[in-house]
C-alpha cells in the first residue's frame, strides 16, 4: 500500500549529492576574481548549513554573482536538506521580499549590505558567512518543498509577480546528462560558464552537466565583453561554451574568429536568427554549433539542433527532442499549417509551481501527463521542431492575425539589434496595434542611422503587421549580457 512520507522520513530518504568534480579545482577568470579560499568553501558552507535550525525542505534564496562560491553554496544548501533557489544578485528588494514570502523561504544569502537594506526585507540582523551574509527570515508559513528539490525562479516583468518551478534534483541530473549526450559533452572538455548561473541554461546544461560528465570548469560572468571572452577561451583552453542569441550577434558584429581550441558552442535562451547562424558558421567552419530549446518547467533542455551538420533551411530549427523526451503538437482552433502548442512528456518535468501567477500547466492525453509550454511549433516529417512564437504573441488587429513573435525575430535579424520588446496598445476593448522598443548596440545603430533601419524594417512587413511606433534604446555592447 502507498502512504505519504513524514517530513522526517523525506529528509532521511534524501541522499546528498557529492560528485567528484565538485571537489576538484574550479578556475575563475579575472571577471570573477577569487578570495583565495574557494578550495575550502564547500565543506565550510556545509558545516554552517547543517548547524541551522531551519525545517527540512525550507527554501534558501541565494542572490550571489557567478563564482565558484555560488556552486559550492548551492550544493551545501541542497546537501544539508534545504532547497536552493538561485536568483539574480541585483534583484530589487521589493522582488526579493515577494520571493521570500511566495517561496516560504527561511533564509537569504547575498553580498554584504548595510543593516537598513536587510530591514527592508524584514530581517533585523544578518550574520557573516565567509565573504557573504545570511539573513534569517521571519516565519514563512508551511514549508512548500522537500529535501532533494531545487527551485528555478521564473519572475515576470511586473514587480508584483514572482513564481518558481520546483524540481527534484535527480531529474535535473538526468536532463543534464541527456543534454550532454546530445552535444557530445565528455570528461575531456573544459567548460566555460559565462552565462548567469541563476538561470536554468547555465545551471543545468552547463554546471550540472559538467559535474556529471567530469568536465573541468572555468567560471566567468557578466558583463559580457567580446575581447575578454576571446581571451578567456584562449587563456583557459576552453573547448565548450554556451551563449545566448544576443551574444552570438555581438560576436558576429565583431567579425572575429574564435580560437581553434574551442570545438563546441551551444546557443540557448531564445531562437537565433538563421542569418546569424550562417554568418557564424562561415567564419568558424571547424566548430560544432548546437542550437538548443528549453523552458524552465521542462528541466530545462528539450531539444538540440546540430546546425553544423545541416543545410541552411534548418538554421531556424530547434532540432529534435533529446533522449526520453516526447513531444506532440496540440493544434490551435484554426489548425494553421499543422502548427500548434508544443506539449512535452518526460521524467524530467517540474514537480509543481509555487508563488504568484500560479497556473495549471499539465494536461492528460492518451494516458500520459503532458506539459503545456505555451510555445507554438511546427514539427516536420523528420522530427525537427520549428518555433513559430508564443501563444501570447498571436494577436488580432482589425480582423487580421499578427504573429508578434515573427515580427520580433525579423527585428533581431537587423545587425546591431540586441533585443526587441513589444507593447500591445488597446483602444477600449479592442487591440489597436503594438509598439516596438529595440535595444541596440550604439556602435552599430545610433541616432544618425536609426530612421534608415526603421524604414528598412517597415518595408519587410505587411501593412497590418507594422508597429505604430518604433523606439530605439542605445546601449554599449558590454551592458547587454542579461538580454536573450
Amino acid at each position: 500500500s502507498l502512504r505519504m512520507l513524514t517530513r522526517a522520513e523525506e529528509c532521511a530518504a534524501f541522499v546528498p549529492y557529492e560528485p567528484a568534480g565538485l571537489f576538484s579545482p574550479v578556475q575563475a577568470t579575472s571577471a570573477v576574481g577569487t578570495s583565495g579560499t574557494e578550495g575550502e568553501s564547500y565543506q565550510y558552507y556545509v558545516d554552517y548549513w547543517q548547524r541551522q535550525s531551519l525545517e527540512p525542505g525550507r527554501v534558501v534564496l541565494i542572490a550571489m554573482p557567478n563564482c565558484p562560491d555560488l556552486m559550492y553554496m548551492f550544493f551545501a544548501v541542497l546537501n544539508s536538506g534545504f532547497v536552493p533557489a538561485l536568483i539574480p544578485p541585483l534583484t530589487p528588494a521589493e522582488r526579493i521580499l515577494q520571493m521570500l514570502e511566495d517561496f516560504a523561504a527561511g533564509a537569504l544569502v547575498r553580498t554584504p549590505v548595510q543593516p537598513g537594506r536587510w530591514q527592508e526585507l524584514g530581517v533585523s540582523a544578518a550574520e557573516p558567512l565567509g565573504r557573504w551574509q545570511v539573513g534569517k527570515c521571519r516565519d514563512g508559513g508551511p514549508v512548500q518543498t522537500q529535501p532533494g528539490q531545487v527551485v528555478i525562479a521564473t519572475s515576470g516583468t511586473s514587480s508584483s509577480f514572482s513564481s518558481g518551478c520546483v524540481h527534484h534534483f535527480d531529474s535535473l541530473r538526468r536532463n543534464a546528462l541527456r543534454h550532454a549526450k546530445s552535444i557530445g559533452m565528455s570528461a575531456s572538455d573544459r567548460v566555460l560558464i559565462s552565462l548567469p548561473m541563476c538561470y536554468s541554461t547555465a545551471l543545468v546544461a552547463q554546471m550540472i552537466a559538467a559535474l556529471e560528465t567530469g568536465c573541468e570548469i572555468v567560471i566567468s560572468g557578466p558583463p559580457f565583453s567580446v575581447p575578454h571572452y576571446l581571451d578567456d577561451l584562449q587563456r583557459y583552453g576552453v573547448t565548450l561554451s554556451s551563449l545566448t542569441p544576443v551574444l552570438l550577434r555581438q560576436l558576429n558584429a565583431w567579425e572575429t574568429t574564435l580560437p581553434p581550441v574551442l570545438n563546441k558552442l551551444t546557443i540557448g535562451g531564445d531562437l537565433a536568427a538563421p542569418n546569424e547562424v550562417e554568418a557564424f558558421l562561415l567564419r568558424q567552419p571547424w566548430l560544432e554549433l548546437y542550437l538548443t530549446y528549453g523552458i524552465s518547467e521542462a528541466g530545462p533542455r528539450v531539444s538540440t539542433c546540430p546546425a553544423h551538420l545541416l543545410r541552411r533551411g534548418y538554421y531556424a530549427s530547434a532540432g529534435r527532442p533529446i533522449d526520453q523526451t516526447d513531444v506532440r503538437i496540440l493544434p490551435g482552433a484554426d489548425g494553421q499549417d499543422g502548427q500548434g502548442e508544443l506539449l512535452i512528456s518526460s521524467d524530467t518535468l517540474l514537480v509543481k509551481r509555487i508563488g504568484r501567477g500560479n497556473r495549471q500547466t499539465f494536461i492528460e492525453l492518451d494516458g500520459k501527463r503532458w506539459l503545456r509550454t505555451g510555445d507554438i511549433f511546427f514539427q516536420d516529417a523528420d522530427g525537427f521542431l520549428f518555433f513559430k512564437g508564443r501563444i501570447s504573441d498571436f494577436i488580432v488587429i482589425r480582423d487580421e492575425k499578427v504573429n508578434i513573435g515573427a515580427v520580433k525575430q525579423l527585428c533581431r535579424e537587423i545587425k546591431g539589434v540586441m533585443t526587441c520588446k513589444t507593447q500591445i496598445v488597446n483602444e477600449g476593448d479592442q487591440i489597436a496595434g503594438f509598439d516596438i522598443v529595440l535595444t541596440c548596440d550604439e556602435s552599430v545603430i545610433n541616432e544618425t542611422n536609426c530612421q534608415q533601419h526603421s524604414a528598412s524594417l517597415l518595408k519587410k512587413l505587411k501593412r497590418h503587421e507594422r508597429p505604430r511606433n518604433i523606439n530605439f534604446v542605445y546601449c554599449g555592447a558590454a551592458s547587454l549580457t542579461q538580454y536573450k
